[in-house]
């Protein structure tokens, strides 16, 4: 993993975020890019005057000095990190897009944008739409994430190939770490247990050989529903990251959906990482 994009808009839940990307910047290797997307106010009849072209360079020199503050701020509480900066015109999701392909991002890291729980940013169009697009895989930090190192992570599996490409970036973040990767099968039919256990050695072998990586082991149980299943292995696993592929859309969006009755607070504090389908 070489290259990390962190989108700020500068509140203190984007600063959380880049702190994290900072902590996985340092382990891995990797560069940041800051990025703050700004928006200037377009007159009445869609031109931009002298006058706003003057006060948009301003506004973009002035942007790209806080961002500079916050890079040299990461670079010395994390030293080795590498930090780029850089401010766009234009629409937030459309920017950080482009900026992704332009920078050959490995990996996108972001905040919840000030939303006040994480379902917000998740099933929110923004996010949804960064998710849906980018040419990588997004971290999302919920606000009430302490920034610690990961050491274990639980992959919400049922055995894609699309899963083992997953895998690969996710052994880049935890090795290291030597961080734990637990990939987690949740069955709601009791009786088909002695098969899924075969499907998940297998495919544990499988996730072995492409990544490299030996602290991965594989967790199977049954229950009512896979939401209930989840919420109780990543509290009793103490985890710290949470991995769900979009291809699952009806557990991403059950995850963090706030209708849900069950308490959610779990996810609410660590990390989430979503991978599209067809991420390679």
């Amino acid at each position: 993993m070489k290259n990390i994009l962190v989108p700020t808009d500068f509140s203190e839940n984007a600063s959380n975020a880049a702190e994290y990307a900072a902590v996985i910047a340092q382990a891995c290797k990797a560069t940041i890019l800051l990025l703050n997307v700004y928006t200037p106010t377009v007159s009445r009849y869609n031109v931009i005057s002298a006058l706003l072209a003057d006060e948009v360079a301003r506004a973009k020199n002035e942007l790209k000095e806080k961002l500079q503050i916050i890079a040299k701020t990461l670079q010395d509480q994390y030293p080795g990190v590498k930090c780029n900066v850089s401010v766009e015109l234009g629409e937030s999701v459309e920017e950080i897009l482009q900026a992704a392909k332009n920078y050959e991002a490995d990996l996108i890291i972001m905040g919840t944008q000030g939303a006040s729980s994480i379902e917000k940013i998740l099933l929110g169009s923004n996010a949804a739409a960064i998710v849906e697009k980018a040419i990588c895989p997004v971290m999302v930090i919920p606000t009430n994430t302490t920034c610690r190192t990961p050491t274990k992570i639980v992959y919400a599996t049922d055995y894609a190939y699309s899963d083992i490409e997953g895998a690969r970036l996710l052994a880049a973040i935890a090795k290291p770490f030597d961080a734990t990767i637990t990939f987690l099968h949740i069955t709601t039919k009791e009786e088909d247990i002695d098969d899924e256990i075969n499907l998940i050695e297998k495919f544990t072998s499988e996730i072995k050989l492409a990544t490299n990586y030996e602290h991965i082991n594989s967790k199977i149980i049954s229950d009512n529903t896979v939401i209930m299943g989840l919420d109780d292995v990543v509290q009793n696993a103490d985890a710290d990251m949470l991995a769900v592929s979009t291809r699952r859309r009806n557990l991403f969006e059950k995850l963090y959906n706030p209708s849900i009755t069950k308490k959610l607070a779990n996810y609410t504090r660590i990390p989430l990482l979503a991978f599209k389908a067809n991420h390679h």
